[in-house]
């Protein structure tokens, strides 16, 4: 069965532009458009579609509330749509909170390098964000107490299955990981984390659940500036791997022992789904964290000011949009702006942000890759990184060269990410440490940095 998307847009054109990305390719059809939030809420209900694009701004019941009334009753897999301005990027993080998965940029130009890779962009995170009913029921129970997996069946998969299986699903991790800190505008969620006293490996001093994992085909290749005369296809850049068997120690702050490894920075990497994930690490660091951060964050330019704002109010370091010049301080975090590309270098005993324009052919912007390179050259192995949810495979190549040197390489778990391909690129490499629960990599990260 195809993919069946509700499209949700106040403009004719917008609908009917979507309406034809959609249908022209055939593993996706088009089950209905909402002119309102109203209208979306009771098309949900009715029409059970696998994915909706929500529009923000529209009359009557406007898309932040509409995700909230879909969340709390029908839970379904939900991309935002939104302005390129900080008024669109303060509604689209809201839209976040309330439980969408993901975001698409309005001006579609500015997504991607052309036409037809946006097209194959907006695609590609539609394909993706359907696989993800889970995420979107275990949201709503986190944050509206609903306990029922209401959306329709994804595709090609028999309904009576898929409701044995989200039902067990529930059953056995109602604890999991996958929601925020709480915070003004936000719903806290359960605590605990998706952890089994399964024994792992006789040599490891951890006991745990070990995580399945999936292969790499069709990542992305380098996307270092010396390489950057090599393109990739789209179909190569956002396409997901099929499974095989793997397995990788995962860790809970409860039972995790730290390594006793010196650390002078932490590294993190992340992209669909990464603004939720890295709101939950972030306001879960304590105010003397003793480690500068750095984060590479797949957004728009207009976003990414927009974004540290708002995790600078809510987290107790303090986060900024990194700037041409600054000096890597503890307890800071910097965003790499989007947009740009963030490199580390040495100035004397000191290190030293560089923000340098992205070369056209770069395939992400900012890009992981790149940054962790800078990083590696830097840092060497005093680094502790962590890859985070998102499509594709950036941070692969620059993780490998950080653990060559000797650094720690986190990747988040696959249950708990909204697009498990960053990090399993990573874990496929066979250089990953550990995989962590959301929710547990703060803890973590302070036994391991504070022997806290």
């Amino acid at each position: 069965m195809p993919i069946r998307v509700l499209i949700v847009d106040d403009s004719s054109f917008f609908r009917r532009r979507i309406s034809e990305i959609v249908s022209k390719d055939s593993t996706m059809e088009v089950a209905g458009f909402a002119t309102n939030g109203k209208e979306a809420v009771d098309k949900v209900s009715e029409l059970k579609p696998d994915v909706v694009t929500m529009d923000v701004e529209m009359p009557i019941m406007n898309g932040i509330d509409a995700v909230k009334s879909i969340m709390s009753t029908n839970p379904t897999p939900i991309i935002m749509f939104s302005s390129l301005t900080e008024e669109g990027a303060t509604a689209t993080f809201n839209a976040l909170d309330a439980g969408a998965l993901d975001f698409i940029t309005k001006n579609f130009d500015d997504i991607a390098r052309n036409r037809d890779e946006a097209i194959e962009l907006i695609r590609a995170k539609i394909k993706n964000i359907s696989r993800q009913k889970f995420q979107a029921s275990r949201i709503a129970r986190a944050r509206y107490g609903v306990s029922s997996f209401s959306a329709s069946t994804s595709a090609g998969t028999d309904s009576s299955a898929t409701a044995k299986t989200a039902l067990s699903f529930a059953q056995s991790s109602r604890n999991a990981a996958g929601s925020f800190r709480k915070s003004s505008d936000t719903v806290s969620s359960p605590g605990g984390s998706v952890f089994s006293s399964r024994p792992l490996d006789r040599n490891s001093n951890l006991t745990g659940r070990t995580s399945s994992v999936l292969p790499d085909r069709g990542t992305v290749a380098s996307r270092f500036g010396h390489n950057s005369s090599q393109t990739v296809p789209a179909a190569g850049i956002f396409s997901q791997p099929a499974k095989k068997p793997c397995s990788v120690p995962e860790i809970s702050a409860v039972s995790y022992r730290a390594s006793g490894k010196k650390y002078s920075l932490l590294a993190i990497g992340s992209s669909t789904g990464g603004p939720v994930a890295l709101q939950e690490v972030l306001t879960n660091l304590p105010e003397n964290f003793p480690l500068p951060i750095v984060i590479i964050q797949h957004m728009p330019s207009t976003f990414t000011a927009s974004f540290a704002a708002r995790l600078d109010k809510i987290c107790k370091i303090s986060v900024c949009e990194a700037k041409n010049g600054d000096v890597l301080k503890p307890g800071t975090a910097y965003l790499a702006p989007g947009g740009m590309q963030l490199y580390v270098e040495n100035r004397g005993f000191q290190k030293v942000i560089r923000i340098r324009e992205s070369e056209p052919t770069m395939c992400y912007k900012p890009c992981v890759d790149i940054s962790f390179e800078s990083i590696n050259k830097s840092y060497g192995g005093s680094v502790l990184a962590l890859i985070l949810t998102g499509m594709g495979a950036d941070g692969k190549e620059g993780c490998r060269k950080l653990k060559a040197s000797g650094a720690s390489i986190w990747a988040q778990n696959e249950e708990t990410c909204v697009i498990y391909g960053m990090p399993q690129a990573v874990v496929n490499a066979g250089i990953v440490n550990y995989v962590v629960p959301i929710r547990e990599f703060a803890g973590c990260i302070r036994r391991e940095v504070m022997n806290t």
